[in-house]
């Protein structure tokens, strides 16, 4: 006989969890991302252009846009030759930290599609996309995400998928397009590919070629240990790497703690109209960013930096936090076409100086921040960006019997712009506290008494307060004893 406590015979086995979703891999290339940020800066798009990059004694072109492509030019070319070919191309020398700062606003942006990015320097990101297909309705909707949201921020972009992250990369760099999503299908797709000194190392593929191989299929055939011993272990690694034999573990980049990224313009802009596209770029950065923080923006500010000049600082206040990137960027843009900029830009950055947690339906789940119509605090954001300020009214009611004097109007603003505020926090204490030594008033005082028919004497100046920790307070100053401060009150 089985014991009272002793689980019955014929109970059904607990539940397993639900298996995890097979890894995908997702591999973003961007052949022409030098050149890309130049397009975007403002140059004609009718000029030759091209990036150079110093080799030795010798200026090479590194990349180059369709004009100059058409002309003759390509990557490799010496410069001389180039001019020869495009006497009037304009030239760049190529920058590593811009190129590597330009990829991290692009990797912060992928994580709107995937938690695990990792960024392949100098011009590759791959994201495991297994567990977001479902999210975004199947690969085929994803990839037209992706590769919708990448034609606004004006990149090219090669991608490819695979069960290996090696393979997806191999695959993005080699072609374009290339889906494979199992591991059996990974042999007929691997094979043809060509054996190419950047894949390699001159030294690998000259040797590979002299001795007749030179297709990834060909390769893979030789015997491991002889191809070991002649070209080393990292060679059958990587093999072994792209059809999944070998471990191939990434690391995940994690978001910064807060949000600050730059972008230095290829031409100065000498007005806001140019600053259009830089700004969405940041934005769509910012918009990753908030995704994979699961926050929202309260305030952020737009530096912008001029030649020999004290920067211009714009700051940007919302009703509530938000991480909707269309919002964030409709209402920048309504604050820029009313700004009058001191001097020219050369450089723009964007900074989220108060973040806070957003509270999202299961609808946002599935959006992931996309756009949609948004309620009357975005309808306020816009208003404000536009119009100013001091164009927006709210009304309360006012102690007075009269209809005329039943209601006063009061500035509708961000608490932390330093206007107006609600006349009364949310939280009261039971008994006011001893306030912080450190404390910021950033409202002038309102008298408050007792009335005629009070017995006690209560005559008290309240302050809105800001401590160390970025809290707002209720504060006040007793008239029988000024020096003490006291909190009676916490803003939410």
């Amino acid at each position: 006989m089985t014991s009272p406590d002793s689980p019955s015979a014929s109970a059904p086995p607990p539940a397993l969890p639900p298996a995890p979703p097979p890894a995908l891999w997702l591999a973003l290339h961007f052949p022409r991302l030098p050149i890309d940020r130049l397009a975007a800066g403002g140059l004609q798009e009718d000029v030759g252009q091209a990036v150079i990059i110093q080799e030795g004694a010798t200026r090479r072109i590194l990349s180059c846009n369709d004009v100059a492509r058409e002309a003759g030019v390509r990557a490799g070319l010496a410069l001389s030759t180039a001019w020869s070919l495009v006497p009037d191309l304009v030239i760049t020398e190529f920058d590593e930290a811009v190129q590597a700062a330009h990829l991290q606003q692009l990797t912060l942006l992928a994580l709107s599609w995937s938690s695990r990015v990792t960024p392949k320097p100098p011009d590759s990101i791959l994201l495991e996309i297994g567990a977001s297909l479902t999210l975004f309705g199947g690969l085929k909707a994803l990839l037209a995400t992706v590769h919708d949201a990448l034609q606004l921020q004006g990149v090219s972009v090669n991608s490819a998928t695979a069960p290996t992250p090696a393979a997806a990369l191999l695959f993005a760099q080699t072609s374009t397009g290339v889906i494979v999503r199992e591991l059996s299908a990974l042999d007929a797709s691997l094979a043809p590919i060509p054996l190419t000194r950047n894949m390699l190392g001159d030294a690998i593929c000259t040797g590979l070629h002299r001795s007749g191989v030179r297709n990834l299929g060909a390769l893979r055939k030789l015997p491991v240990k002889p191809l070991a011993r002649r070209f080393g272990a990292s060679l059958t690694d990587w093999l072994y790497k792209l059809d999944g034999r070998l471990p191939d573990p990434q690391s995940p980049w994690q978001a910064p703690e807060t949000f600050e990224q730059g972008l230095d313009l290829p031409l100065e802009a000498p007005d806001t109209a140019a600053l259009a596209f830089p700004l969405k770029r940041l934005v769509a950065a910012l918009g990753g960013f908030l995704v994979a923080r699961d926050l929202g923006v309260c305030r952020m500010d737009i530096q912008l930096h001029h030649h020999r000049r004290v920067p211009s600082g714009i700051p940007l206040l919302f009703t509530d936090a938000t991480a909707n990137s269309d919002h964030l960027l409709k209402v920048a843009r309504e604050r820029l076409a009313t700004t009058e900029l001191p001097a020219p830009v050369i450089r723009v950055v964007l900074l989220a100086t108060e973040l806070a947690p957003v509270e999202r339906a299961a609808s946002d789940l599935l959006d992931r921040g996309r756009a949609r119509d948004g309620g009357i605090e975005q309808v306020l954001d816009r208003l404000r960006a536009r119009l100013g300020s001091e164009a927006l009214y709210t009304a309360h009611t006012g102690d007075d019997h009269r209809p005329e004097k039943a209601w006063l109007a009061a500035l509708l603003e961000h608490p932390d712009a330093g206007d107006a505020w609600p006349a009364r926090p949310l939280w009261l204490y039971r008994e006011p506290l001893p306030a912080p030594t450190s404390l910021t008033l950033l409202t002038p005082p309102e008298r408050i008494e007792n009335g005629w028919w009070g017995d006690s004497d209560v005559r008290r100046d309240y302050y809105i307060a800001q401590d160390t920790h970025g809290s707002h307070l209720w504060v006040y100053r007793s008239r029988r004893d000024p020096a003490r401060v006291w909190v009676h009150g916490v803003f939410a």
